[in-house]
């Protein structure tokens, strides 16, 4: 009778042991198969998130791109919104900088643009920028840039005076940079000049110093030629490139605007006036800029070509008219 009992109780443990076994594996199924559900929904979660970004990249490269396009292969890039008409009706133009390279760095966009439309160029560097001793070699390289950007080497002339010399911890003064500039506006004709802003672009105090001199020849002339000045913008948008387009075209906005109801609404809406002016250069004309650079060999430093390839000032000049006209 104890083996038979004994024989039960061991049937009974068996029994249990095998329910127990079925009980967890089927627990643990249940489990794998909601494991699996959720690493499956991960999956999904990390591709629609990548799809987004990737959507999101192309998007913010492909808006500005085109806009870019549109506006240097149509005729819209005349519209009375980027280049008024004012603009048109002059004949010199005199470009005002403090040190050779900075007419192609930051205004070829600019030089580029009103020879293009016929208009005659002057271009009027402040120092032959002789910081490292090399002002000579450099001046002689300001001629060959000029020729590369299409401007009359009898009309690009550099300075070498005491008082303004290339130094990036010095103010030039005010009334000196004011008495040239009225000097070679006589002596050239000059109805329409251009120049840094308070800004300078780079924040070169050589740079500042001109916008300021500027300024105080306005302040003390009776008439002067229209006048306008570079826009300085943050380290970002300067080197975004041709990508700046997408930023720079909402501040033009209003004016875009405007020059549409003019146009179907001249009885109603003027047209935009002369405050603001838009200058893009073409892929071509991008080269021809980054020519006119590379004939600065003295300047051909590593950090420059990183400029050359990224900043907006070889593409884009937005230009604010200070003067009173």
């Amino acid at each position: 009778m104890k083996i038979i009992g004994i024989i039960k109780k061991i049937s009974r443990n068996i029994k249990y042991y095998h329910d127990k076994k079925d009980e967890e594996d089927s627990i643990n199924l249940v489990d794998s198969s909601d494991s699996n559900d959720n690493e499956n929904i991960r999956i999904r979660n990390r591709l629609i998130r990548r799809i987004s970004l990737s959507f999101i990249i192309r998007f913010l490269l492909l808006i500005p791109l085109s806009i870019y396009l549109f506006i240097i292969l149509t005729p819209i890039k005349n519209i009375q919104s980027f280049i008024p008409n004012q603009l048109e009706k002059t004949k010199n133009f005199l470009i005002i900088v403090a040190h050779p390279d900075d007419e192609c760095l930051f205004f070829s966009p600019t030089i580029l643009g009103l020879i293009y439309r016929q208009k005659v160029g002057h271009i009027l560097v402040f120092s032959t920028g002789n910081s490292n001793g090399l002002g000579a070699i450099r001046e002689i390289e300001l001629k060959q840039s000029c020729q590369r950007l299409g401007v009359n080497l009898s009309n690009c002339i550099s300075l070498n005076l005491t008082d303004l010399q290339d130094n990036p911890k010095d103010w030039w003064p005010k009334e000196k940079i004011s008495e040239i500039v009225e000097k070679y506006i006589k002596k050239f004709e000059i109805d329409l000049l251009i120049t840094f802003d308070n800004g300078g672009i780079s924040g070169h105090l050589n740079h500042r110093s001109l916008s300021i001199g500027i300024e105080y020849y306005i302040i003390n002339s009776n008439k002067t030629p229209f006048i306008y000045e570079i826009s300085t913008v943050s380290f970002l948008f300067e080197f975004s490139s041709i990508f700046d387009i997408f930023r720079t075209i909402i501040q033009f906005l209003p004016r875009l605007i405007r020059n549409l109801f003019s146009t179907i609404f001249p009885f109603l809406f003027s047209q935009p006036n002369d405050k603001r002016i838009l200058f893009l250069n073409s892929p071509f004309q991008y080269i021809q800029g980054l020519k006119a650079f590379h004939a600065h060999r003295s300047q051909m430093l590593w950090y420059r070509h990183i400029y050359t390839t990224f900043s907006r000032h070889m593409f884009i000049n937005d230009l604010t008219k200070i003067s009173h006209n």
